[in-house]
């Protein structure tokens, strides 16, 4: 056991310092980006069915930033190949406090106003968050080769370290200004201050590529927008169908603990600072994703990804037959979280090495649409459930579905190819 302590150290001591300091830069400006999402996202679902009355509509216009994103992630993957991704990234992050203020805004306007103001701020958020198509492409593009989950495994321990700080926020809120779960839109302020602050740090990565206007001009008058990208997963194959399903269950459970979680706390009584504590107990497993990563280098993606899925399944079980916030609640979720953390590195480092090099962005664009397609449709299904057979259903109709899952995800080993 002593060695196996030591072997990981040894690795991830190793790992660190063969990653390119850009990457690292970025990683802490995402970082920063995602204080204000950590103090935000908790209750974002809580926020909708407060202004709408209604489950399913709540999962509708959650789920809208998805679709949002199934648009245009496969052109901006496209230009992620060709343009200045840092460039890109730093204008999305400049247009968050906009996005902030409309979100603010809806909270206020009488329907139908606050309804179409929710729309606008979701789709805007969603178009926004396109930049995550040009930052895990640069990552991608800078990963150095067979340390592909390692890289992944450190940026999602500092995106999830946001969530684990975020109470910190939340409790600064709730103690000098009284936030309570029937305001919490005032939480959206913190758009203002750091995505600004982000983007003055990401300005400090070097990247190449030409200007965005000639990009958007290449990819639409040369190459055509979606149907290159469709071509190219479609000569992956039946690789290229089962990565897609993984990555599309894997956001249907990312949707699952930030729409459906927060809800079902709410119905158990939780109070603000309860379920900013409970999201921060799910994101501390990420603490440790650097590590978790490890594991799926070294003891094999694919049975990583399985394995992940199943237990999933057991979890999402067991909360289906909780009915009180008891310490059980608690324990479920904070393993949901500590798998999720390890399920996530691990898909994208199989990804990375599926794709071809030279396709990086092109391919994380189309792998990052199909994916929130995931997210979107789980929105919906859940809050479909969720109106119609109670909070309690969709644990319960997610976990068979993850079951069939597991089996497909482990029917393509032996069968990965790594990119050239």
């Amino acid at each position: 056991m002593r060695h196996n302590i030591f072997f990981l150290y040894t690795a991830v001591q190793s790992d660190l310092s063969e990653i390119p300091k850009n990457v690292k830069l970025l990683i802490f400006g995402m970082f920063v980006y995602m204080l204000a999402w950590g103090a935000i996202d908790p209750f974002l679902a809580i926020f909708l069915y407060n202004v709408t009355g209604s489950y399913l509509l709540s999962g509708i216009l959650f789920g809208i930033f998805f679709l949002t994103g199934v648009a245009l992630s496969m052109p901006v993957g496209s230009l992620a190949d060709k343009t200045n991704r840092m460039k890109y990234t730093i204008t999305a992050m400049l247009s968050y406090p906009f996005i902030g203020l409309l979100h603010i805004a809806a909270a206020f306007a009488a329907a139908p106003f606050s309804l179409i103001a929710l729309l606008v701020g979701r789709v805007c958020n969603g178009i926004g968050a396109t930049l995550w198509v040009m930052v895990e492409g640069f990552v991608r593009k800078e990963s150095p080769k067979g340390k592909t989950s390692a890289t992944f495994g450190l940026f999602m321990t500092f995106y999830q370290l946001a969530f684990v700080v975020a109470p910190l926020l939340v409790f600064f809120a709730v103690a000098f200004f009284g936030i309570t779960t029937s305001n919490v839109y005032w939480l959206f302020l913190y758009l203002i201050p750091f995505p600004i602050i982000s983007a003055i740090i990401i300005s400090r990565v070097k990247d190449k590529g030409m200007p965005f206007s000639d990009g958007v001009k290449e990819v639409i008058e040369k190459e055509g927008i979606v149907k290159k990208e469709l071509r190219d997963l479609q000569s992956m194959g039946f690789l290229g169908i089962v990565m897609v399903l993984i990555g599309f269950f894997m956001v249907a459970i990312q949707a699952m603990i930030f729409f459906l979680l927060p809800l079902y706390a709410i119905s158990l009584s939780l109070d603000l600072l309860g379920i900013s504590l409970l999201f921060a107990a799910i994101s501390i497993p990420y603490l440790f994703s650097f590590l978790l990563a490890e594991l799926a280098d070294h003891f094999g993606k694919v049975n990583i990804i399985s394995i992940c899925f199943l237990l999933s399944a057991i979890i999402l079980i067991a909360l289906f037959f909780t009915s009180t916030a008891s310490i059980t609640f608690f324990i479920a979720c904070f393993l949901l979280g500590f798998i999720f953390a390890t399920l996530q590195p691990a898909v994208n480092g199989l990804i990375t090495d599926v794709t071809p090099r030279i396709q990086e962005g092109e391919m994380t664009g189309v792998y990052t649409a199909v994916f929130k397609l995931g997210g979107f449709a789980a929105a919906i299904g859940f809050g479909l459930l969720a109106e119609t057979s109670g909070l309690h259903a969709p644990f319960l109709a997610f976990a068979v579905l993850l079951l069939a899952m597991a089996a497909l995800a482990y029917s393509i080993k032996g069968k990965i190819v790594l990119r050239i």
